[in-house]
């Protein structure tokens, strides 16, 4: 299966970075404004976008300041089943985050990357938001 490996270097803190990706208002500061999220494992975190994009992911894995992993149950046909990893290495006093998604399904070279693209440019978002205070993400309707 492939897979979508980003790696980004955060000049903030990893406490910043994992309350960033812990949380419903971190994650409405960089990915899409339009977020339902528990911040427990076992619960399920709702997105919304457009259209037909709008993936639940069940959060397996919750380790403080280190690692966020999400497995995709719903709301998305392409992500199905796929798991997402956050790893956070502290690095003199900022955050080496990396970023890995895990397909259940294989799909064709152009939308991989597609979902590629997008995830660096969400990535960016998560990296400004960690470091000036403002994200750039999804303006859901």
């Amino acid at each position: 299966m492939k897979k979508i490996i980003h790696f980004v270097h955060i000049h903030a803190a990893p406490e910043a970075v994992y309350r960033s990706l812990a949380t419903e208002k971190g994650l409405s500061g960089w990915w899409t404004n339009r977020v339902r999220a528990p911040e427990t494992v076992g619960g399920v975190a709702s997105f919304r976008f457009t259209g037909d994009f709008g993936p639940e992911m069940q959060i397996t894995r919750l380790e403080r300041n280190r690692r966020v992993e999400w497995k995709c149950v719903g709301g998305h046909a392409n992500w199905k089943n796929n798991t997402f990893s956050f790893d956070l290495d502290q690095r003199k006093g900022e955050t080496g985050l990396t970023f890995v998604q895990i397909y259940a399904q294989e799909l064709s070279d152009e939308v991989y990357g597609t979902y590629n693209f997008n995830w660096g440019y969400y990535l960016g978002s998560l990296k400004s938001l960690c470091e000036t205070g403002t994200g750039t993400p999804f303006q859901a309707p």
